[in-house]
């Protein structure tokens, strides 16, 4: 072997077992995997599978799907798309189904018609693959009514996909056309059905310009006009395809058409280049053939050795896939049994399994890899050692402000405890007024406690309903109207019914910690605003002292608390809970606009209109 070739032989072997080890820290880190996790994972066993490692790319995918929950189809199906095209790689048709079948059920559950369509076209080559041919067929029809549809309600979607469903469904009404089963009569019906489902794929791909699929078309055009005994058309639309193909450098497309337009020497000499066995051996069976015909017996015979020496490569390599098929269904069936049995100690064995493949590994890699490692757990290191030191300081200070309302609450029962019957009524209503006060903000400081955690920890669950905003604007108010009433402070509404699509919740504790924000800044006796505005926003309005184009530029992009101001009774707070609204509204990509005047006060403006609500969205990845 020359040096070069070894060379990309190891480069190749070395990005393998790199994408295994990046693959299994993101299976093995956590028991509940993320759906960004996911596809980190999936994308390796992809990239497995395509350099020929299809068995490692299945145990990969098995050792993923292990770290996800039953219920979490969006992130299952991820990992059911990569297996289904391992496993139609590696021939087993009937499992490659299973898994096509699960994830079309749950599109069709989604009602996704562009992820419907694609299922269906994937199923479709599988089932035309295991000689289901009105199964496959059935299939294509449906999802090119869906992609007419799609088309027909929107002129920005592409018609690609229809291209590729009509031309997959032409290549099936041929090969079904060649079943023994079907008569003279059905051929022709086939046939003719074919070419013209190819020919409409071949105007679409033409007018976006698609050079290697255009190829790809004639092609199949010519082998239809070749099942037509029209060899005249069938040379014609092959010449051309083979002219594109060696344009756009589609050498499988070459050596077909090559075999096709019988310049069967060319072929197996591409064909060996390319390391086509099947049809360097196809190739060579034509020449032996011919040779034979014509009396030239040596000739003949040299061919007849070599494609009697890729039959038994080929023969090899079919018993090598069978071999790996029974293995790969050995180790998923050991791999379920073990999850089954052993369900508790999942997390023991993941580590054992990890620790050993990390060992094997290191034991395989270079120095260079290793480098690249340690380089990376520094600086991962270092990032969680920066994050745990903020997070440290951020709950210090929460911890600290809610530490000093319960002192004085504290305080100020023990005098009217010890003290009560020296106080007038008015003295002790006085004080009991502070105490709500201070309870009041020590729950405004739990609710944002609460929601920080759960924004640090990524474990903020939405719940998107339609709702009337004017509603939710009106139901929220109670929830400090002591706080408003202690400071003799009125809250307006100003509200027309207005639905909107967004979270409850969310809103809630933004429009809370706006409310809160507009009486700790307001004077006693003052009015507080807030309503609707068309189409799809609210507002909250005060008349209090107002905040400083510095201030506002901090709260619109800070990412660290703010030094929070002293509200006009002395009130105190965190710098949190204004940066905690601007957080929970970038989720959904709502707007917050702040126009204020010093001394004047200010509207803080809420715009829902163009709010991208977080939802899972499966994405078939596998596409013929």
């Amino acid at each position: 072997m020359h040096s070069s070739q070894k060379s990309c032989t190891f480069a190749l072997e070395l990005k393998k077992l790199f994408l295994i080890v990046c693959a299994f820290f993101s299976v093995m880190a956590t028991s509940a995997m993320t759906r960004e996790e996911a596809f980190a994972v999936v994308d390796s066993a992809y990239a497995l599978a395509m350099s020929g490692d299809i068995q490692q790319a299945i145990a990969l995918n098995n050792d993923g799907l292990s770290a996800v929950p039953e219920d979490s189809m969006d992130i299952r199906c991820e990992f059911y798309s990569c297996l289904l095209y391992c496993y139609h790689r590696l021939g087993d048709y009937q499992q490659a189904l299973s898994y096509g079948e699960a994830c079309l059920a749950f599109d069709e559950q989604q009602g996704d018609p562009a992820n419907i369509s694609a299922s269906l076209g994937n199923l479709a080559g599988i089932y035309s693959s295991a000689g289901q041919q009105d199964v496959a067929i059935a299939y294509l029809e449906r999802a090119i009514t869906i992609e007419q549809s799609l088309l027909a309600a929107d002129t920005t979607h592409s018609p690609k996909s229809l291209a590729i469903r009509k031309a997959m469904l032409g290549e099936v009404l041929l090969a079904k056309s060649k079943s023994p089963e079907a008569g003279i009569r059905e051929q022709d019906s086939l046939l003719h059905s074919a070419l013209r489902l190819t020919e409409e794929a071949l105007v679409i791909d033409r007018s976006l310009g698609r050079r290697l699929q255009e190829g790809m078309r004639l092609a199949q055009l010519g082998h239809i006009y070749e099942a037509l005994n029209d060899a005249t058309q069938a040379k014609e639309y092959t010449s051309q395809a083979l002219t594109i193909a060696r344009e756009t450098g589609n050498k499988m497309t070459e050596v077909l058409c090559l075999l096709q337009l019988e310049r069967y020497e060319e072929a197996a000499d591409l064909a060996q280049q390319l390391g086509f066995r099947k049809q360097e051996y196809e190739a060579c069976d034509h020449l032996y053939m011919r040779a034979k015909k014509a009396g030239r017996n040596a000739e003949a015979l040299t061919w007849l050795e070599r494609a009697r020496g890729l039959h038994e490569q080929l023969m090899n390599e079919e018993s090598q896939r069978q071999l790996t098929i029974a293995q790969v269904k050995y180790d998923t069936f050991r791999k379920e049994q073990q999850l089954a049995d052993q369900q508790q100690e999942l997390q023991r064995k993941q580590a054992r399994l990890k620790a050993l493949l990390i060992f094997s590994l290191l034991a395989l890699s270079v120095i260079a890899l290793l480098v690249v490692l340690v380089i990376l757990l520094r600086h991962r290191k270092a990032a969680i050692a920066r994050e745990a030191a903020d997070k440290k300081r951020q709950y210090g200070i929460l911890s600290h402000d809610l530490r000093n309302p319960v002192m004085a609450q504290q305080q100020l029962l023990q005098l009217l405890y010890t003290n009560y019957a020296q106080y007038k009524p008015e003295e002790a209503h006085k004080l009991i007024g502070q105490l709500l006060a201070g309870s009041d903000n020590q729950l405004a400081l739990l609710r944002n406690l609460q929601e920080i955690v759960q924004l640090d920890r990524q474990a903020r669950f939405f719940h998107t309903s339609q709702l009337d905003l004017a509603a939710l604007l009106r139901d929220t108010i109670p929830d400090v109207q002591s706080a408003a009433l202690l400071k003799d402070i009125s809250i307006e509404l100003h509200a027309e019914r207005m639905l909107v699509k967004t979270d409850r919740e969310l809103i809630r504790t933004v429009l809370r910690n706006l409310l809160s924000n507009a009486i700790k800044f307001s004077p006693r006796g003052s009015t507080v605003e807030v309503g609707t505005v068309s189409p799809a926003a609210f507002y909250v309005r005060d008349r209090g002292t107002g905040m400083s184009r510095e201030q506002i530029a901090q709260i619109l992009t800070s990412r660290k608390q703010i030094e929070s101001s002293i509200g006009t009774d002395g009130e105190s707070g965190t710098g949190y809970g204004l940066i905690l609204c601007r957080e929970l509204l970038s989720l959904c990509n709502a707007k917050m606009d702040i126009q204020s005047v010093q001394g004047e006060g200010t509207t803080f403006t809420i715009d829902l209109q163009n709010a991208i609500y977080p939802v899972n969205k499966y994405e078939n990845r596998y596409t013929r």
